[in-house]
């Protein structure tokens, strides 16, 4: 009866904390707090870019190179391979905007992913109405790496920003709202483009529940929804504009990095496993509850399509160094797979399944795979702090 008695003392616990008018913004805002104290960001690496003769973190060097000629940008070969950038566009834009403030982008990145984790929540609690289950899904997705990597991202890759406009595509169900979402989240990051076509599989379920069918042909009719179309318009003009910019300014482009998939090789393939995990870590509750729910009433032809869009989550990720990264575009999953438990499970059922998905994401350490075998821990803020008196105090104890 003590665990019982626990379990039932938390949540009259975080029913009165959620008793005020302003709750998801409560929610929201400790949520952030509890997952920047135990994965503080690197700032240290961006104060020594702002330091004369410091490290330069080379893709805001780029960045700043595409926003003064877009189509002309030097320094490709930049300390690394930066042919890959020349189609994401958004940052560029912003560094234009801003005369080249890397602290106001970063704060804007940051704005938005507060946003994003207030959305969710909006969401999940105008599906279910019951405020703990809204909150701990806040708690949990702002502990793992979609939310975490938003805050931690000071090196110039701007996921933060397609995570975000991915999200209001998802949730919006106005067509130019998700059309030109799309188009920001496109070209900030070309794993975005990928990732549209999770919102085909997000279209496709919630229209599966609200008509009441899971037929093959009811499933398949649904790629091409009203809001299904607008994503297909938005490739269309994506690739278009793509197509012609490669063809008038860069047609002896490639991309280096494309060719065998590199998580295959004997340097990275041992990141493969701990990567998928730990991209979701305790939402995978969430997503094979979900998986679960559909084999047991046999609605067969989503658990294949679902199947099959994890499948391509995992198979495009594997082409690329970070794929951490890339695996985080897959966040819609986890909606999905609450779209899934709130429209066929009890309220309690789902009370309990969060409680465990949040005690894992909290508990988890956030490290993640940057290729080459190199892990990386976001140290916790006094583990941070320990560090810098280290530092300079010459103890060593960090080397």
């Amino acid at each position: 009866m003590i665990l019982e008695n626990f379990y039932r003392s938390f949540f009259t616990w975080i029913e009165l904390k959620l008793a005020a008018d302003n709750w998801l913004w409560k929610a929201t805002l400790v949520s952030v707090a509890i997952a920047l104290f135990l994965a503080f960001p690197p700032y240290t690496l961006l104060i020594d870019h702002f330091r004369p003769g410091g490290v330069k973190l080379d893709a805001w060097v780029f960045i700043h190179n595409q926003a003064q000629d877009l189509f002309h940008p030097k320094d490709m070969d930049y300390d690394v391979r930066r042919e890959n950038m020349i189609f994401r566009w958004t940052l560029p834009l912003f560094s234009f905007l801003t005369n080249g403030n890397i602290l106001i982008i970063l704060f804007a990145q940051a704005a938005l992913g507060v946003l994003f984790l207030k959305q969710i929540g909006n969401y999940v609690y105008a599906l279910c109405q019951d405020k703990a289950v809204a909150a701990l899904v806040i708690l949990s997705v702002a502990n793992t790496f979609v939310s975490v990597w938003t805050f931690a991202d000071i090196h110039g890759y701007g996921d933060g920003f397609a995570y975000f406009f991915l999200l209001a595509a998802l949730l919006s169900r106005n067509p130019l709202i998700i059309f030109f979402s799309l188009q920001a989240a496109f070209f900030t990051d070309e794993r975005a483009v990928i990732a549209g076509g999770y919102l085909l599989l997000w279209w496709m379920v919630a229209k599966a529940y609200e008509k009441d069918d899971f037929s093959f042909l009811g499933i398949f009719r649904r790629f091409f929804t009203k809001e299904n179309l607008v994503v297909w318009l938005a490739w269309i003009v994506y690739f278009g504009i793509r197509f012609y910019v490669q063809d008038k300014y860069f047609p002896n482009h490639s991309y280096s990095t494309i060719g065998t998939p590199v998580l295959f090789a004997d340097a990275h393939r041992n990141g493969l496993g701990s990567s998928i995990w730990a991209t979701f870590e305790g939402t995978w509750l969430i997503i094979l509850a979900a998986f679960l729910i559909l084999w047991l009433t046999k609605k067969y032809w989503l658990v294949l399509a679902l199947f099959i869009g994890f499948i391509v989550l995992t198979a495009t990720g594997i082409y690329v160094h970070d794929l951490d990264r890339a695996l985080a575009y897959g966040f819609p999953f986890i909606l999905l797979s609450l779209h899934i438990l709130i429209q066929t499970t009890s309220v309690a059922t789902i009370r309990l399944i969060l409680f465990f998905t949040a005690v894992i994401c909290v508990t988890h350490l956030e490290v993640f795979y940057m290729g080459y075998n190199r892990i990386l821990w976001l140290e916790p803020l006094p583990v941070k702090i320990f560090m810098y008196i280290d530092h300079f105090a010459g103890w060593n104890f960090f080397g």
